[in-house]
């Protein structure tokens, strides 16, 4: 696993947890009693703190912490940087309505909702908590969140930042307009890369509080996951979207082609060329006038093939090679000389995996993506009987080959060459004929604007999730038809 994190990895890793059912509030609680905790611990004799709050789950994190600190006797001066009524965060509303409510009774906590910067005032406590900006920023701070930052940074206060200090990115360390500067970080569950990039005077000290985050959120893949998948732009144009070229198809497996491109189109590329076999193109075109499919003469997918798929490939952004393409040896060389002469991402799948050589993957971007016979015959290793040992062989040949590698199982293993992700969605109907397409279909579709690594992990976990879905309403007697239309 990661020792770092980027924001959106971070919001993922959230989400998967709710999705193993520990609520997000609980989170929040957490990251509020670690932090109370580390200030007591840290400055016994220090009682007179600010918190500066924003309106997100950072702010929350700030309602938490005040009202941990006033249990202990701390004097609390709460700063709300906004209208109550713009706090959107679930949880935070949550817990801003709990330490409103106290402010009313506990006469060591004093509220101040601030709309105006005029109504800051010197602050001269003796540590300034920064629980304003968690997310991202990338151009000059609103009023009155941009003279917060000044009164904390004048302020003699020991000041002490949540998550990361406001005002620099999370993701790059970079300050747009300024930032709070911050003796101490307290970052939660796992540093963020914003953290290991900025320039130390902005972050301090960096310590990492644990939250209560189970490895399984952040090893396996959940919901959360899907929010790294990129949405379209409101200004985009067709073909900025995505677009994949599919290598495929003989007379005996057009459906497997069909298949791909049909998850592929599932994700919102704007446009899917293919190329096929004469005999099997024909009909391939009549399936879906979306298809843009090119013919190669004959029954199989040969090298008189090459110079029309040379010219998609610099028209596309991935590539899928395999889908019921058979076992030619014409075939083989036609797939070798496309993985060795482009630098596009390349999903090898099914007959590919049996006609690539495995030393021409080495310098290419490819995701090879086998059940446990193909793995055996393509890399001409055994796999060990524990997932650890599995793992850590997986771990090895990715780096070794320079490639992604998606193990189809009961329990699926995606590794990258840094990391290693696992998926446990999915059930025994789906074993029908036609999943393997659908899945490299959505690993082509997503990959056009995720890497192939977060492609690899996050189809898995669709198709999976689909067939789920599936045998709560029909069993396991469901088609691979069945699974494209939930997908």
């Amino acid at each position: 696993m990661k020792g770092v994190l980027t924001p959106i990895e971070m919001k993922a890793v959230d989400r998967n947890t709710e999705y193993n059912h520990i609520p997000t509030i609980v989170l929040m609680e957490n990251a509020g009693s670690s932090i109370a905790g580390y200030i007591m611990n840290n400055f016994p004799d220090k009682k007179k703190i600010s918190i500066y709050c924003g309106t997100g789950g950072n702010g929350g994190d700030g309602f938490v912490i005040a009202r941990h600190l006033l249990n202990q006797g701390y004097k609390i001066h709460l700063f709300l940087l906004s209208k109550p009524e713009n706090i959107k965060n679930k949880d935070s509303k949550t817990n801003w309505k709990s330490i409103n409510l106290i402010s009313k009774t506990d006469k060591n906590l004093k509220l101040s909702k601030i709309t105006d910067s005029s109504q800051l005032k010197p602050d001269n406590s003796d540590i300034i908590i920064d629980a304003i900006l968690g997310t991202g920023v990338n151009g000059r701070l609103r009023e009155p969140i941009s003279s917060a930052i000044d009164n904390i940074n004048y302020s003699p206060a020991i000041v002490i930042s949540v998550d990361v200090p406001s005002g620099l990115d999370p993701e790059d360390g970079v300050v747009y307009d300024k930032s709070v500067v911050a003796h101490t970080t307290l970052t939660l569950h796992k540093p963020k890369t914003g953290l290991k990039l900025a320039d130390n005077k902005y972050v301090g000290n960096i310590e990492v509080l644990d939250i209560g985050i189970p490895l399984v959120s952040e090893e396996y893949t959940g919901v959360g996951d899907l929010l790294k998948l990129k949405t379209p732009s409101t200004s985009s144009h067709k073909g900025e979207n995505g677009s994949v070229l599919i290598i495929g198809s003989n007379p005996d497996y057009i459906g497997a082609v069909i298949f791909a491109a049909e998850a592929a189109i599932s994700r919102g590329v704007d446009l899917v060329f293919i190329v096929a076999p004469e005999s099997s193109a024909k009909i391939i075109k009549q399936y879906n006038p979306e298809y843009i499919v090119k013919s190669i003469e004959g029954d199989v997918l040969n090298m008189d093939g090459y110079p029309i798929i040379s010219e998609l490939i610099d028209r596309v952004d991935s590539i899928l090679i395999g889908s019921g393409a058979g076992l030619s040896s014409q075939t083989g060389e036609l797939f070798n000389k496309i993985v060795t002469s482009t630098d596009k991402k390349i999903v090898i799948d099914a007959d590919a995996l049996k006609l690539v050589d495995k030393q021409n993957i080495i310098d290419s971007n490819t995701l090879v993506t086998p059940h446990i016979r193909e793995f055996k015959e393509f890399f001409g290793c055994d796999l060990p009987d524990k997932r650890d040992d599995k793992i850590k062989l997986l771990e090895k040949l990715s780096k070794e080959y320079n490639t992604v590698i998606l193990l189809k199982g009961v329990v699926d293993i995606v590794v990258s060459p840094d990391d290693y992700k696992l998926n446990s969605t999915g059930n025994q109907g789906m074993t029908v004929g036609g999943t393997g397409d659908l899945l490299a279909g959505l690993c082509v579709g997503i990959s056009t604007r995720n890497t192939l690594y977060e492609s690899a992990y996050i189809s898995a976990f669709i198709l999976g999730n689909a067939g789920d879905k599936l045998v709560e309403e029909y069993g396991f007697n469901y088609t691979s038809s069945d699974l494209l239309k939930i997908i």
